[in-house]
Formats: C-alpha cells, structure tokens, sequence
C-alpha cells in the first residue's frame, strides 16, 4: 500500500490481515505499486520526486531509484517481466524501462495528463488513461508507440484502467462523469459506460474474470459490476473507509483490499459475499495504490531423512572383582558400557536393562546367586544430545534399569563404568567363581 501523505510503503499480511513491519521509505507522494510478475520486485511511483522506487520483496527494502518523467502515477509491468510502463501525469508521457537493468528505455508521448495504466494479457498493448484529455491512449508494447487513440464513449477525466483476465475487455474509470467505460480490446472501441458512484478512481477485474470492482472516491463505496453484463450488480458501503481510492484483488481472488485515503486505513472485501470487513487495517498517510503478491505456484517438496544406524549396547567382554575371603564382599568395575541411538527418531527415548543370567559358580561351591549381587551404574559419562538417567543401585535379583534416556530427539549416546558388589557367604568354598552380567537397551 503507496502511502501518499508521508512517503513510505505499507505491508499487509493477507493471511491473518495483518500489517506487517516497519514501513518501507520510498520516495516523495508514492501513488501506485506493481509487482513483477515473478514476484520479487515492487515498483513504487514517487509523484513529487519524479521518480520509481524498486522494492526488493525479499527484504522489503529499496535496492534502486529510477529517474522517470514529470508526476509519475501509473505504473504497469508486462506479463513476461521484461518492460514496465510508468505514466507521466504532469508532461504527459510514459516512461518505458528495462526491468533486468532498471533503467529507462524510452520515452512515448501520450495525451493530457494521464493517470492509469494497464497491459493486456497477452503483452501486446498498454491502455493510458488520459485525465484531462478526456480520451485512453493505447500503446503497440512491440514499437513502444502510440497506435491509436480512444475517445468516443470515454466519460470525463478518465484516471485508471484494469484489463480483464481473458484480455477481451478494458474497464476505464471516469472521475467527473461517475462512470466506467467499456474497451473492446479487439477493435478498440468502446461501448455506452456504465454508471457507477460519485468520482470512481480506481478498478480492479477479479482473478476469475467474473466482476470488477470500482471505487467511489465521492461516495465512499465500491461498485461491483458484472463483467458478462456490464452491469453494476451490487454497491458495498458497510466498512469503507473514507475517500476509497485504490484496489486490488489477492491472486486467488478470495479477498480484495481497498485504500482508504481520507482515513489513512485499509478495507478487506471477501469477495464471495462482497462484504467487508469490520476490521479496517491501520496503515500510513493518505493510502492511494496497491498491489498484491502473484501467485508463485508454490511446491511443496518433500525427501526423506534414512537413520544411521539403530539402537545398540556395547560392554567389555570381561571383568575382575577383588579378591575375598568367605563372608566378604567382592567389589569392582566392570568397565565402560555403551549406549549408541543412531535411529534418528523424533521420539528418541530408551531404557537400558541389566541382569545376572548366570549366577556366580566355581567347582564344587554353591551357586551365588543375583540376591547378593548389587550393581551400582554410576555417572553417565561423554553423554551426547541428552537427558539421561542412571538407574538406582539395588541388587540383580531380577533385571533392573541401569541408564535411560527419558526423552529428547535424534541420535545420542552415553557411557556409564557400573560397580558390582558380590557378598561371599561365610559357607563358599575356595575358587575361582564365574558368572554372566548382561546388558540389553531398547
């Protein structure tokens, strides 16, 4: 949204209708905005500074300033990208520049004071409202020259031009005569206007092509005409704001977006039911053009990420307690254990066991069984990408919990050295006891 009063560019979210970020210095009295049709550059035309603010869309800052003619106001891009058309008002001409270099290519002379600019479709012809020449210059866009002019059924001090989809028909607002004029693009001719409400400024055509919209500037309302009967279908009032100028359609054509002038804000139409919004959005100074994004086509891409690897435990494959007398307690580390999660889950959690699968036995002597076994697991050691959660100390009776990983995401490790306790009964018998301590993860 061009805000006039005070030199800056609004940004509107058209999703949640909300006005997005700090707003964009431009130059002097912004009028209109266009977008390229790839989407990356705004074109803002800079009235009292004679010149063309480039927008970079990404960034929403300005990367370059075109010097035009003498009150620069409409501004129109083909539909390639290649050429924009910025209308001249005060020594009424139309700048024609090279978007790739952003500089201007020539200039072509047009009638009196023109405002609005439109190109067809197809790229081949651009439509010049000429305000006080009462008449809708149309430019060959292959020469860059002037192929003929309109004047028979244009009303009094025509100011903006919008071009329907299918490119059949042109629809020019006539300020003074309150009423829009018809362009048969084929012959270039135009047909009796239809009435509309006091002072129409701006027009936009709908996506779809079904009906154009007309902003009443006199009388606060938007005009909504049937483009199969060219016939004014509907008035909405509710919700405007004060001295409407400047609309635009979304690229899907759900919603369109009034500049209210006189009260600084924007209205937001839903086109299914042509009503408007109770909520009108705050923007800055005197807003008067606008322009919404193109639909980019977006893709939605989509790949896969494999895991590395799975769940593994690593141990040391053997181990020596103390030496003990009957009636004494064993003791010492086993040694590092392992915990390697290469799934890649986004559910990354573990538990890891430990058992005494084979008790304590040496020739001749009785088992030893789990009861007396205390496993102690200790401090976790080199954790990666956890938390993780040693398990209490308590006997191997049955399994018990010797480290876990309650939650978190994504491959992670850990290592822990446990300590086994053995109590010798007062009974054993001399030996060498053996016994299997296994650790398993899942």
């Amino acid at each position: 949204m061009a805000n006039s009063d005070d030199g800056t560019v609004s940004v509107i979210n058209t999703v949640n209708d909300t006005v997005s970020g700090t707003p964009i210095t431009v130059g002097t009295s912004p009028q209109f905005v266009t977008i390229v049709p790839n989407g990356t550059k705004a074109y803002v035309t800079n009235y009292d500074s004679d010149n063309v603010s480039v927008i970079n869309t990404a960034s929403n800052t300005v990367s370059t300033t075109i010097t035009v003619g003498d009150g620069p106001r409409g501004f129109a891009v083909t539909p390639n990208g290649a050429k924009a058309y910025a209308v001249n008002s005060d020594d009424g001409t139309v700048s024609v520049i090279n978007t790739a270099t952003d500089t201007v290519s020539t200039t072509i002379t047009v009638g009196t004071t023109p405002i609005g600019v439109a190109v067809t479709p197809d790229g081949t012809k651009a439509y010049v409202a000429n305000l006080n020449g009462n008449s809708v210059s149309v430019i060959d866009t292959a020469t860059d020259t002037v192929s003929t002019t309109i004047t028979t059924n244009i009303g009094t001090n025509p100011s903006t031009v919008a071009v329907t989809p299918n490119g059949a028909k042109a629809y020019v607002t006539n300020n003074t005569s309150n009423d829009v004029s018809v362009i048969d693009t084929a012959t270039d001719t135009a047909g009796t206007p239809i009435a509309v409400g006091t002072n129409p400024r701006g027009v936009a055509v709908a996506p779809n092509g079904a009906k154009a919209y007309v902003v009443n500037n006199g009388s606060d309302s938007v005009s909504v005409i049937n483009t199969t009967t060219d016939a004014v279908s509907s008035t909405i009032t509710t919700n405007i704001g004060t001295t409407p100028t400047g609309v635009v359609f979304t690229a899907d054509g759900a919603k369109a977006y009034v500049t209210n002038t006189g009260s600084d804000n924007v209205s937001v139409i839903d086109t299914a039911t042509d009503t408007a919004s109770a909520t009108l959005l705050a923007v800055g100074g005197g807003p008067l053009g606008a322009a919404a994004s193109p639909d980019q086509g977006d893709t939605v891409v989509t790949f896969q990420v494999t895991p590395t690897d799975g769940l593994t435990v690593a141990v040391p494959t053997t181990a020596t307690l103390s030496e003990v007398s009957p009636g004494g307690t064993a003791t010492g580390q086993l040694g590092t254990v392992t915990v390697e999660d290469e799934r890649s889950l986004a559910d990354a959690s573990w538990v890891a066991t430990v058992s005494l699968t084979d008790s304590f036995t040496t020739l001749g002597g009785s088992p030893i069984t789990g009861s007396a076994v205390t496993y102690t697991p200790g401090a976790a050691i080199n954790p990666v990408n956890g938390p993780f959660t040693p398990g209490t100390a308590g006997t191997l009776a049955s399994a018990r919990t010797a480290f876990s990983k309650p939650s978190g995401s994504g491959n992670n490790s850990v290592e822990w050295n446990p300590t086994l306790d053995v109590d010798v009964p007062d009974a054993a018998v001399a030996g060498t006891y053996t016994g299997t301590v296994t650790h398993s993860v899942a």
